[in-house]
């Protein structure tokens, strides 16, 4: 068995994007450049039949591979590779490198993270978790002869088709297991490390005109929060009439009331239960950073269609941390929160007069810290109505 011998190429490379299936997610998805070194298992196999009583040694070697490539849509990526798939040794002791070129296109058909509860973004538009992908494309094939070995080299382009899985982070960091067939007598196995560049998509933020910082509300100083906000009060709004059969004098009827039990003066909707009184379920955030989740944008725009329809209430936006990481960092990460969702619902069309953000960190858990499902619970947003 021959020693490695490092790839190496420098290329850039330009493909047609896949926009069909960029379209129906306009806006959620980050073109992004990545790069690539992968060891593996070389199988090469020259035809030796015409030559009376030469053969093939040895046909597997030590196979490295560089790789340039940029993901054009959430299932597409254009990918350009080098490879050195080592020597096939013949009998005679004399040998024929293999060296190749590559530009294939990779199809992503499937990632684990679609349907997650806890990790609540599309894998494909991030590239993050388990993707099984196809790949297909054009390779040229390099041949040099170790020793006195002569050779005729056919075909220089071949077809490149392969099978891979890949397990990526969020982060850009990125591993491979694939298989490549560059030739009818070239084929790789291996691993591969990625890394991509750039943030990637931020789900749940749609595009929309920049918010100028002095148009956003000013957030108090995690060591002065007020005290939690009191009751709402509706004096400016008109008072329920008193519905017979209406326990809690909400105006609506016990016999549509859902919330029988609610506090005086509180504005309700048609169900009979307060508009914002607490958690705002669905409504999460990317481990450790403000950037809101797939499935927080339908919580939210949900959200936004009800203050809509009752224009004359205000509302206090409080973010919340688990007790994971320092106490500083929990304040600052719960009021970036805030203002994350703040600026989600103006650029939507709320005024910014009709809201306040405000930041709580750790220190208002309504769970145990200690456990998985507490910590889950304590990282939370609240919409509360303002008197």
């Amino acid at each position: 068995m021959k020693n490695p011998i490092i790839a190496a190429a420098v290329a850039g490379s330009i493909l047609t994007s896949g926009s069909v299936y960029a379209q129906s997610f306009d806006g959620s998805f980050s073109k992004r450049l990545y790069i690539g070194i992968g060891a593996g298992q070389s199988n090469v196999e020259p035809n030796t039949e015409l030559v009376d009583g030469l053969g093939l040694a040895d046909d597997t070697d030590t196979a490295a591979q560089f790789t340039l490539g940029f993901d054009f849509s959430r299932r597409l990526t254009a990918e350009l590779h080098y490879a050195d798939l080592g020597t096939a040794v013949l009998t005679d002791g004399d040998g024929i490198e293999y060296r190749v070129g590559a530009l294939s296109g990779l199809f992503y058909l499937w990632n684990g993270f679609g349907a997650s509860d806890f990790l609540d973004f599309d894998g494909l538009d991030r590239r993050a978790g388990l993707s099984l992908y196809g790949r297909l494309g054009a390779s040229r094939v390099e041949n040099e002869s170790v020793g006195d070995v002569q050779f005729e080299r056919v075909d220089d382009v071949q077809l490149v088709a392969g099978l891979g899985l890949e397990f990526s982070l969020g982060s850009g960091l990125g591993v491979r297991a694939e298989f490549i067939n560059f030739d009818k007598d070239a084929n790789y196995s291996g691993l591969t490390v990625l890394y991509r560049f750039g943030s990637g998509p931020q789900r749940g933020t749609e595009a929309s005109p920049p918010i100028e910082q002095d148009e956003l509300p000013t957030l108090p100083e995690p060591s002065f929060l007020p005290a939690p906000p009191p009751l709402p009060t509706v004096d400016s709004l008109p008072q329920p009439a008193t519905v017979v059969g209406d326990g809690d004098n909400d105006g609506i009827t016990d016999e549509l009331d859902r919330c029988l039990d609610t506090p005086p003066g509180t504005k309700v909707d048609a169900t009979g239960c307060g508009l914002f009184s607490g958690t705002l379920e669905g409504v999460n955030f990317l481990p450790g950073s403000d950037t809101l989740t797939a499935g927080s944008r339908q919580t939210l725009d949900d959200a936004i269609q009800t203050l809509r329809d009752f224009p004359a209430i205000r509302i206090s936006v409080n973010a919340h941390t688990d007790s994971a990481g320092s106490e500083a960092a929990n304040r600052l990460l719960s009021r970036n929160r805030a203002l994350t969702v703040v600026r989600y619902l103006t650029a939507q069309g709320i005024p910014v007069d009709r809201l306040e953000a405000r930041a709580f960190g750790e220190s208002r858990p309504i769970a145990d810290n200690s456990t998985q499902v507490g910590r889950l619970l304590n990282r939370r947003v609240e919409f509360v109505v303002l008197p």
